[in-house]
């Protein structure tokens, strides 16, 4: 049974393989138009970082007076919610 199940599956990706390219989700684009897209994100490079309110999981306030100096780590990820 097991071996059915992992079969099914190998099959199932190699369709996705297949036919994921052909359709909107698999589409990376043009190379010149992803670098026209993304022409004016390098431009940020070494600047200072723009205000930011910041706040801890349990909803305090985080001054960024109080970061300036220190090396931080933001990480943004997508809310399930949305």
């Amino acid at each position: 049974m097991l071996r059915w199940v992992a079969t099914a599956f190998i099959g199932a990706l190699l369709v996705l393989t297949l036919v994921l390219p052909g359709t909107s989700l698999g589409r990376r684009g043009t190379e010149s138009a992803t670098r026209m897209e993304t022409a004016g994100e390098s431009s940020f490079v070494g600047r200072p970082f723009p205000p930011l309110a910041l706040r801890t999981p349990e909803g305090e306030a985080i001054p960024w007076e109080t970061l300036q100096g220190h090396r931080v780590l933001i990480t943004l990820e997508r809310s399930v919610d949305w």
